[in-house]
């Protein structure tokens, strides 16, 4: 599965894993929920069924461990492979594929092929039930179509593992998704011996890395960049003055700066949820009431593990008046948050439809498409992340001890945990007021970078 994803993390986690990143906040969410996914599903079938869990088969230079084998007639056994997603998806074909060559090569007799995926639709009242949680497909026929293309890839996939020259043009030819692979950027890192022969990598591929930066084109002869055709980057910044202030003068005081903070996770937490639903926890708000005043702040973090909704909403009724802009950087996350919400308690949907009505997405100013607001060094994105420490470099999140919404997400039951110490909670606490607060307070000094742009420009 490393080698579909792309050639060069499976190389990597054999040869070089010391040069993958460490697991982030994000990614231990997903492994923990992962293993409690299984844990449920195992409750699918009676402990004396036979079910095997968790076997392992070894066929020459294949290894595989399935989910479950499940027995079936004539001493076959039936696959089914536990995923946390709530749809199949290609790659679980290739997934399922590979298992089913490995054990049948080790002599284990497989029937049929099903993927064992997380139900959607399905709504939390009290404890939770496995057989409503999940769905379970059949995709044997899917599988079989797939298995000579599986048994290709698998062979291609052991070469690569025998690569051993370093750095090795065809495993960077080999990246099906050079723009954006992340494996790319680690493996040409640390290959300082790439520019010598980089003229034998793809004309694509080495547009890629010159375009992030990967490579220096300062480092490259000449000639290959003009083949290339390849310009050495400009600094520019550009300020449509007029489209701005059209985009501005829909702004209405008071303005009231606007972030949610959501939890999400594959098993409901909380009855009348669903898989992976967004819940807000936690929102900050920073309010200016007229042109130039020095803007205060308010906000709400839930204090315990529990559906926090209705508590926020009516946190939320008193501190966000009926009038006035809302501004939020990526509109369709907060509007979506907001429409559920409306939804599942009607008595405040007043305040949430007239908030969304009243929305303001002020990451459009600096969408590149839009052609408001450009520098050089945004590099074509928009994110807040990216945008802050251009405009605003006194400003950043790297003083805070939660730089992203990830960390913050997974630090909401950690502190409202009895079995975390209070002095950890109070910090945990601390540190995550901290975090949601500078994303508005970053709107409020990003605002005010454009009015003084487009003033003295």
């Amino acid at each position: 599965m490393n080698y579909l994803e792309c050639p060069m993390y499976l190389w990597l986690s054999k040869h070089r894993p010391e040069q993958l990143p460490d697991d982030d906040a994000q990614k231990e969410r997903i492994l923990a929920a992962g293993r409690e996914v299984d844990e449920l599903a195992k409750q699918l079938f009676p402990v004396d069924s036979g079910v095997l869990i968790q076997p392992t088969a070894t066929a020459g230079e294949l290894l595989a461990r399935a989910d479950m084998l499940v027995p079936a007639a004539g001493g076959f056994f039936d696959m089914h492979e536990v995923k946390m997603a709530t749809k199949v998806k290609k790659e679980y074909l290739y997934d399922l594929g590979f298992q089913k060559i490995c054990f049948e090569n080790a002599g284990k007799k497989i029937g049929r092929l099903k993927l064992v995926h997380i139900n959607g639709n399905y709504v939390r009242h009290g404890a939770i039930n496995p057989v409503e949680l999940f769905e379970v497909e059949d995709i044997t026929e899917e599988v079989e179509e797939l298995l000579p293309e599986i048994k290709d890839e698998i062979q291609r996939a052991l070469k690569i593992m025998d690569i051993t020259d370093e750095p090795s043009i065809s495993l960077i030819n080999a990246c099906k998704n050079p723009k954006y692979c992340d494996y790319l950027e680690y493996y040409v890192k640390m290959s300082e011996g790439i520019y010598p022969l980089a003229e034998n990598i793809q004309p694509t591929q080495l547009a890629h890395l010159l375009e992030r930066e990967i490579l220096d084109y300062r480092k490259l002869p000449a000639a290959l960049l003009e083949k290339l055709g390849f310009k050495p980057p400009v600094a520019f910044t550009q300020i449509n003055i007029e489209g701005i202030k059209h985009e501005l003068a829909k702004l209405k005081f008071p303005l009231y700066f606007f972030d949610y903070e959501t939890y999400n996770y594959a098993i409901p937490p909380f009855d009348g949820t669903k898989p992976y639903q967004q819940i807000p926890f936690q929102y900050s708000v920073h309010i200016q009431e007229a042109p130039g005043a020095k803007p205060k702040h308010v906000d709400f973090l839930a204090d315990a593990f529990e559906n926090p909704l209705l508590k926020l909403l009516e946190k939320l009724a008193k501190d966000v008046g009926p009038k006035g802009s809302i501004i939020v950087w990526f509109a369709p996350f907060e509007t979506g948050r907001n429409n559920e919400m409306a939804a599942e308690y009607p008595e405040f949907s007043d305040l949430l439809n007239s908030m969304n009505e009243r929305m303001f997405d002020l990451m459009l100013l600096f969408k590149f498409k839009n052609q408001l607001y450009t520098k050089s060094e945004f590099k074509k994105l928009a994110s807040l992340k990216v945008v802050l420490p251009v405009l605003c470099p006194e400003l950043s999140y790297k003083d805070l001890a939660i730089q992203e919404g990830e960390t913050a997400s997974a630090s909401w039951p950690e502190m409202t945990s009895e079995k975390t110490p209070p002095t950890q909670r109070e910090r945990l606490k601390h540190d995550m007021l901290e975090y949601c607060k500078r994303d508005t307070y970053a709107m409020v000094a990003i605002l005010q970078k454009v009015y003084n742009d487009i003033k003295n420009t």
